[in-house]
């Protein structure tokens, strides 16, 4: 797909979609947007394919949607936010790699289950659509915008126990990989079934995954259709036994590199004792579970799983995340930073400084030592593409009084004690590179400075994209002039004095 007409396809139906409209216009934008994405997008290869080419038409005319179009039920289903879509998308298109896999998504068994109940809700005429029809029209759209996935299905065992269970569990692995597929034709989802997982999976004599037939799954990835694998692999005598599904999945993750593993399920993400949901789980070190201990929603079973999560983040770029969601909600979990399950995250630690000439590590060698001073001004002008003034580093000593940096050096904060108003302190620079935006370096950084502070106050340009991010997370905004000016944690009684404080501090850029 070309990046820039995709681009402006996705800037099409933002602006009708979020920005409001007449009604003519909005049907219009999305005709536009929708006939630039079908006539960009890469087109099946004809050397090999096991369900039929789709036409130009699929994308209004899929039978799943009732005549809704297939990106008008994208963006109400999915709602997303606009700088979200286009950092996954343009981070995803931009890969040199024809085969690179986007997502390796593991189903779980209860899905199957939830289908059959609501086969029957559907035919009662309450529900619009099965578990796994939701699943399938996701599927459908990741594949016309070219972002390939592997499906995996195990039968949520350990291993078989004799050979008559790996007869059923084989026989039922079979049947789930048969509903995937059907459900995936119905959608207009090209799609290649692999029963016997031993064409991919080399085991030792006990079943457990030692190695991928890596010529077979490249085989696979080169083409178009998304792969359905089931948990089955070959020992080196030939036979085939059941293998663990997070044994499947970790070893597809370590040689796929995706941007995003997922487990569905039928029930969603992690709920603590209260019923509510644990959206996200960040993991400053992936071997780091001794402070979770505590929490209301640790058990055993969430802790092995843990321990699961933290393996595969080990060997993903750090871009990587898992997800476990359900089966009904890829799309919100693929495409969005928010969710409706719990997300585990790898981020870098946040340091704090007290001052300019502390000396940090840079990079993996011990005497690659620099001081903040050498280092921060780069980082800050990067993140604002602006040039920061002299006068400012040379000052700000005089009442800094923390520095947050993160171990990756892509984000950092600058807090400051300004003379009148000593009692409250005033975040000066928050800063993060363009790359990491919509990566939760943000919402990582953010979360220590509400730790260590119970008030702040900010002020941010009139322009700033960001302004509606502070917004959310502020007590309170003035628009003052050429600024916003928020705030967290204020009494009433010094909110005044802020505004007038922050419209009479120096700008720190060059002009």
């Amino acid at each position: 797909m070309n990046s820039k007409s995709s681009q402006y396809a996705f800037r099409l139906l933002n602006k009708c979609l979020w920005k409001g409209g007449a009604e003519d216009m909005y049907k219009s934008s999305l005709r536009k947007a929708g006939s630039i994405l079908l006539l960009n997008r890469k087109k099946p290869s004809s050397s090999y394919s096991t369900r039929p080419n789709l036409s130009q038409k699929t994308l209004s005319s899929n039978p799943m949607l009732n005549g809704v179009s297939m990106l008008q039920w994208f963006f109400d289903e999915v709602r997303p936010d606009q700088r979200e879509v286009r950092y996954w998308m343009k981070y995803f298109h931009q890969t040199t790699d024809p085969n690179r896999i986007f997502a390796v998504i593991q189903i779980s068994k209860d899905v199957f289950a939830q289908e059959e109940l609501d086969l029957v809700e559907k035919e009662n005429g309450k529900l619009k659509r099965t578990i796994l029809e939701t699943l399938s029209l996701s599927m459908y759209f990741l594949q016309q915008n070219r972002m390939k996935v592997v499906l995996l299905v195990g039968a949520d065992r350990d291993c078989a126990e004799s050979d008559t269970t790996f007869k059923e569990d084989r026989k039922l692995i079979y049947k789930h990989i048969k509903t995937v597929v059907d459900r995936l034709d119905e959608s207009g989802t090209r799609s290649t079934p692999v029963f016997d997982g031993g064409n991919i999976f080399n085991t030792d004599r006990d079943f457990r995954i030692q190695s991928l037939n890596t010529e077979n799954l490249d085989w696979l990835m080169s083409h178009d259709n998304v792969p359905v694998i089931g948990c089955i692999g070959e020992n080196p005598e030939g036979r085939l036994g059941l293998v663990q599904a997070d044994d499947g999945t970790h070893t597809l993750s370590t040689y796929t590199q995706p941007l995003k593993v997922l487990l569905l399920n039928a029930g969603g993400g992690i709920s603590d004792s209260s019923g509510e949901r644990v959206t996200v789980v960040f993991l400053p070190q992936a071997a780091e579970l001794q402070k979770f201990v505590n929490l209301p929603w640790w058990n055993t079973t969430v802790k092995d799983r843990f321990i699961k999560v933290c393996d595969i983040l080990k060997v993903l770029p750090k871009a990587s995340s898992y997800v476990i969601t359900s089966a009904s909600d890829v799309l919100t979990e693929l495409l969005t930073q928010r969710g409706v399950g719990t997300l585990f995250k790898r981020v870098a630690p946040v340091n704090k400084y007290r001052s300019l000439d502390d000396w940090v590590k840079v990079g993996d060698c011990m005497e690659n030592e620099q001081q903040l001073k050498d280092i921060l001004p780069d980082l800050v002008e990067n993140a604002f593409g602006r040039q920061t003034s002299r006068s400012y580093w040379n000052k700000l000593s005089a009442d800094l009084d923390a520095i947050y940096v993160t171990d990756d050096f892509k984000s950092c904060a600058v807090v400051r004690k300004i003379h009148g108003m000593p009692g409250v302190a005033y975040l000066d620079k928050f800063a993060v590179c363009k790359e990491e935006r919509g990566n939760f370096s943000i919402d990582v950084l953010w979360q220590q400075l509400k730790q260590d502070y119970t008030s702040l106050y900010w002020r941010s340009r009139r322009t700033n994209i960001f302004n509606s991010w502070y917004e959310a997370r502020s007590d309170g905004i003035v628009k003052s002039g050429y600024y916003h000016i928020f705030w967290f944690g204020l009494n009433s009684t010094d909110i005044n004095s802020v505004v007038k404080l922050c419209e009479t501090l120096p700008d720190s850029f060059d002009s």
